[in-house]
């Protein structure tokens, strides 16, 4: 996404937010059960907040996982002024995008984008314009650990907020506890270098927990602080 990007708080049914550390390991068996999980990150550019990160997935009977993403920045220091918004909805099947549509505003900057598939391909059209894009590709949203055979080599990806084609390598780097609220999640991190540059983190269910990257030289994190289910 343009920009690149806590205290949880315990249970309860009237709020509806488990401990994250609790969400984070609970059984596979559990986590496959779910039809509904939402997640709250918060963003941070060079160490202070700006904006907040919301992911809402829902698993339908028929297999297809419709992700919700909505992100919120506004950043200011000195001189520097800086806001981002991005609304996108994907639709995933069988490990597969088969539709995209998203909005943003990258400071000034709009697209919107709609992507599906074409002929093995995938057709996206970004403010009127029409290109054609590998079929198979990883999105820049990162809710989700690549396909393992992407590890350790190429991953094609879509720009969620600007339709782009991107091409990198996803590399595995270590496993690495990363704090979450006051716990510590033990996550497996992968560096993705080409095309974009990015640290990840994701948790044993392939869950995003963590993003760093560097945006026109301020580094911007992306932290989960919550979830949902």
């Amino acid at each position: 996404m343009g920009w690149r990007s806590g205290n949880v708080q315990p249970h309860d049914r009237r709020l509806g937010w488990l401990v994250v550390l609790g969400g984070l390991l609970m059984s596979a068996a559990a986590a496959r059960a779910a039809d509904v999980e939402a997640r709250e990150y918060g963003i941070y550019i060079d160490n202070k907040p700006a904006g907040t990160y919301h992911l809402h997935m829902v698993v339908a009977d028929d297999g297809k996982t419709t992700v919700r993403a909505n992100a919120d920045v506004r950043y200011r220091v000195l001189i520097y002024h800086y806001t981002y918004t991005f609304r996108g909805t994907e639709v995933w099947k069988n490990g597969r995008l088969i539709r995209l549509d998203s909005t943003a505003n990258d400071d000034g900057k709009k697209f919107m984008v709609h992507a599906e598939p074409a002929d093995g391909n995938l057709r996206v059209t970004v403010n009127g314009n029409t290109a054609t894009l590998p079929g198979d590709v990883w999105t820049t949203t990162a809710w989700q650990k690549p396909a393992a055979r992407y590890h350790n080599h190429t991953l094609p990806m879509i720009d969620a907020d600007t339709g782009r084609h991107l091409s990198g390598r996803l590399e595995y780097v270590d496993k690495r506890d990363i704090p979450v609220g006051d716990s510590a999640v033990a996550c497996e991190h992968y560096r993705v270098t080409g095309g974009t540059q990015m640290e990840l983190y994701f948790d044993r269910h392939h869950r995003l927990v963590r993003q760093e990257t560097v945006e026109q030289g301020h580094a911007t994190v992306l932290q989960l602080r919550g979830i949902q289910r």
